[in-house]
């Protein structure tokens, strides 16, 4: 597990940050009610007239990353990106087009799509709308992930794109679509694997389940579960695209994303951290 965690600390110390000109940072208040639904609200109407869409304004395009990442030896890119989903998602889908560039694709040996749509508050179901649009954004970019490793006669190993929806936006796919985690659409050098984030029980998948960590809190409940989900998404796309089995994976996310619930705010990396995750990892493994 020791060493597991120290192939998983140098993609996420030594990060590439993407520059883009003119970003727009909105600053917003973002919290969990008590029914668990997401609330947020703007500060000093830094929104303006835009809205939420303000987020995805003028964000780092395909080319931004690649120029970004041109001075890596690394051939075998990891790319995970958080994606709005649903009918009418917020930034009208401008943070999925990095997926869309063949160049850019053809880089990356791992692909990881954490979706977010919103249950309704009162049914905690995703609606049968948003759930078709969401398999739809996630068809067309593992397609064009395919695509792109496929034109590029160079990229002989496998691939691997995987998906890391919360449950209620798994059932609403597998009630109201055809995208499951037996995705027919694996090929011999290009495999899809679907993860499901449950909250406080944890972790599934078809093969295996991974119970949650145990927190280290005063009461055994989240100080802040905001973020929990999107750690323990890029964490296991993370493992997983540097070689980790599914349940060497899952432990270590699980453990992360508990770690997070542990802290106001989003815990700094040092020594204690990364110790902490391998106890809270090596509890659930």
């Amino acid at each position: 597990m020791t060493e597991q965690l120290s192939q998983l600390l140098p993609p996420m110390v030594n990060v590439v940050l993407v520059p883009s000109a003119d970003h727009i940072t909105p600053t917003i208040n973002i919290w969990h009610d008590e029914h668990e639904n997401v609330r947020w609200m703007p500060v000093n109407g830094s929104f303006d007239d835009i809205g939420a869409d303000g987020l995805w304004q003028n964000r780092p395009s395909a080319q931004d990353i690649l120029s970004a990442i041109q001075d890596t030896d690394d051939d075998d890119i990891i790319l995970h990106a958080i994606i709005e989903s649903g009918s009418k998602p917020t930034g009208k889908g401008l943070d999925a087009l990095p997926f869309f560039d063949d160049k850019l694709m053809s880089k990356v040996s791992t692909a990881g799509v954490e979706p977010i749509v919103f249950a309704d508050e009162v049914s905690g179901k995703v609606t049968e709308e948003d759930s078709q649009a969401v398999t739809t954004t996630i068809r067309k970019i593992l397609q064009s992930f395919v695509r792109a490793r496929a034109c590029d006669k160079e990229k002989d190993g496998n691939s691997l794109f995987v998906v890391t929806p919360d449950r209620p936006c798994y059932e609403g796919m597998i009630s109201h679509t055809n995208l499951t985690m037996d995705e027919s659409e694996n090929t011999e050098n290009n495999e899809f694997e679907m993860i499901i984030r449950d909250g406080g029980n944890g972790c599934f998948t078809n093969e295996m389940k991974m119970p949650a960590a145990t927190l280290r809190t005063i009461d055994k409940a989240p100080v802040n579960p905001t973020g929990a989900g999107n750690a323990f998404s890029a964490a296991y796309v993370v493992c997983r695209g540097t070689g980790s089995s599914m349940n060497e994976a899952a432990s270590i996310a699980t453990a992360v994303g508990a770690v997070v619930c542990e802290y106001e705010h989003l815990p700094m990396w040092s020594l204690e951290v990364v110790e902490r995750i391998a106890e809270a990892a090596c509890e659930v493994i």
